[in-house]
């Protein structure tokens, strides 16, 4: 057993190291990934397969040099708030954004079962050109 923030911060760091390996391990098969409305590429996903294929393939090929800048972790019993920002610049524009967020997850002691993300999306599509 281990505690869902023990979970999150595997998580982050298998998506910062994209091994989709390790992420597939820390996500329940059911995982529900809910982004928020307006994060570019984002969508509601089910299963690690999805969250491997469409957050971390699809952010790393949209972004050159994509980072999560991890300033505060909350552990509220049964989930964890995650506060911070995305960092990167887009591959067709050239231009650089910094996109504060909250991560809220919820785990059942072996996986996380629950993701979800609240951004100022702005930022990511103004660098997209939008």
């Amino acid at each position: 057993m281990a505690t869902t923030l023990e979970l999150v911060h595997r998580m982050y760091d298998a998506f910062g190291a994209k091994d989709a390996a390790a992420l597939r391990e820390v996500l329940s098969p059911d995982v529900r990934w809910t982004q928020c409305p307006g994060f570019p590429g984002g969508a509601d996903r089910r299963g690690p397969d999805s969250v491997v294929e469409g957050v971390m393939n699809g952010l790393n090929e949209a972004w050159d040099d994509f980072r999560v800048e991890l300033d505060e972790f909350i552990d509220a019993g049964g989930a964890v708030v995650v506060i911070g920002a995305y960092t990167g610049t887009h591959a067709e524009t050239g231009r650089a954004m910094r996109s504060v967020f909250t991560h809220v997850y919820e785990g059942d002691g072996a996986r996380i079962t629950r993701f979800r993300q609240y951004a100022d999306t702005w930022p990511m599509v103004e660098a997209m050109g939008g």
